[in-house]
């Protein structure tokens, strides 16, 4: 399977956005619990092929309700529905298949809860990219705007992943135009964690097919050494897993002279909120 465009394009088709609240199309799963994050409403489940839709991977799922998970733990053998609408992805009606022992965790993530990721305040480390034109891209030339800087795959299947991202920018990049009278020194870039597959020419047609602004709107790939030793600073983490890529999120806001000024998790956060903070920024360095 290889979703490529199939979700960007669903999210940029207007007359066939879907509601939050509109019955979702329902899939029935089977997996591995590797972890519980009740304070997030999410489990991190190495789960089986679900046909037509996504291959067999380990990704975080979110519940609803967070007592979904009494009387789960780490190693148990699971099955459950996942759930899924244009704008979001839940899963429920879970039932432990069969008791299992804990699961340890990958050579890779023991060695990550020592890394210090770079806080508000300090100076994003400059890193060497690659454009959508395959020419070099420093972060550094992005001083004297005001700039989001997110990390993305093009083949991401869930929606309240990287598709979330995506619109996110996109309706980041209108609410700024419409403001006649506001700054216009500012940028959004999304860095894919699929070098191998999202090359620049991938990224610039992938860029074309979801009406990204390359005024404003940038996408950067790199050296998998490039981009992995970058996002670790940036606190993201991201692997490999049966050749798609498995990570959490980080959207970095980060002022004109170089300094982080907020750090966005996860997708939770609004172009409202996004534009707000790139607006300020970018008045600040005008003043």
């Amino acid at each position: 399977m290889r979703p490529i465009f199939l979700l960007a394009a669903g999210w940029l088709a207007s007359s066939a956005c879907l509601s939050a609240e509109e019955v979702p199309t329902t899939y029935q799963v089977r997996g591995v619990v590797k972890d519980l994050q009740p304070q997030t409403k999410k489990a991190i489940i190495d789960h089986e092929e679900v046909p037509g839709y996504m291959e067999a991977m380990t990704m975080p799922l979110r519940v609803r309700d967070p007592a979904l998970f009494q009387g789960l733990k780490k190693g148990d053998r699971i099955s459950f529905r996942l759930n899924v609408t244009e704008k979001v992805d839940w899963i429920d009606e879970i039932k432990v298949l069969e008791n299992g022992e804990p699961l340890k965790l990958a050579k890779e993530e023991e060695a990550l809860p020592d890394l210090r990721p770079i806080a508000p305040g300090q100076v994003i480390p400059d890193s060497t990219l690659l454009d959508t034109r395959g020419a070099e891209l420093k972060l550094a030339s992005y001083r004297g705007q005001a700039t989001a800087i997110t990390f993305i795959y093009t083949r991401c299947p869930l929606p309240t992943f990287c598709p979330r991202l995506n619109s996110h920018f996109e309706a980041t990049v209108k609410l700024l135009k419409n403001d006649k009278d506001g700054p216009s020194n500012w940028k959004l870039l999304s860095i894919t964690i699929d070098p191998a597959r999202d090359t620049p020419e991938h990224l610039a047609e992938f860029s074309k097919a979801i009406g990204a602004d390359p005024a404003h709107w940038a996408f950067a790939t790199g050296s998998l050494r490039d981009i992995t030793e970058f996002t670790l600073k940036c606190g993201l983490r991201f692997w490999d897993d049966r050749g798609l890529i498995q990570h959490n999120l980080r959207t970095l806001i980060v002022n004109p002279d170089g300094t982080v000024r907020k750090v966005l998790e996860e997708s939770e956060w609004t172009p409202e909120e996004l534009a707000a903070e790139l607006r300020v920024a970018a008045l600040e360095e005008k003043n």
